[in-house]
């Protein structure tokens, strides 16, 4: 086995153990919140918005699939690091919670 093949293992049963103990809710639905109280979701649907106007206004057609790869890497950017850093050590504290 690879060591990418490994690691790919390892993620696995980690959002498996994450799922199955409820917390991958617990820790999404407060991804959810932050991102809400940031203004995360309005940035996003005004930068969709902006996206479709702008297609439009060329007359040409837009699928999901390309309006998507379009508004992804702009909006995993938009995400604060604050929410970031607080939704990692949420899921670094279940971690060492279930190895120790």
């Amino acid at each position: 086995m690879t060591q990418d093949q490994e690691l790919e293992q390892i993620k696995s049963k980690i959002q498996d153990h994450l799922i199955s103990s409820g917390t991958y809710e617990t820790i999404n639905q407060n991804l959810k919140l932050k991102l809400y109280e940031s203004g995360w979701y309005d940035k996003i649907s005004s930068l969709t918005l902006k996206e479709l106007q702008s297609n439009n206004d060329n007359n040409e057609p837009i699928n999901f699939n390309d309006l998507f790869q379009f508004v992804k890497p702009k909006a995993e950017d938009l995400v604060p690091n604050e929410v970031k850093n607080e939704i990692m050590d949420k899921i670094k504290d279940y971690l060492e919670d279930i190895t120790q």
